[in-house]
């Protein structure tokens, strides 16, 4: 998780596939709070591509029922 809030940081949070990967990391360690906190972040990024907003939900509603997303 330290090198995706690191990647995070220096993309200024302003990418959502970054955020996105720090989602799936804590949804894997099992914490789905800060899991579901981060998928809401990753969806707030300005400039959103629409295809990728479809995609994320799907992820977010997985970690929601708090389950780990295996990739």
């Amino acid at each position: 998780m330290k090198d995706a809030k690191g990647a995070c940081s220096i993309m200024v949070w302003k990418d959502e596939h970054m955020i996105d990967t720090l989602d799936v990391e804590y949804a894997e360690t099992g914490d789905f709070d800060s899991a579901v906190q981060y998928a809401a972040q990753a969806l707030a990024v300005e400039g959103i591509s629409p295809k990728t907003t479809k995609l994320f939900p799907a992820a977010s509603c997985v970690v929601q029922q708090r389950k780990p997303i295996h990739l």
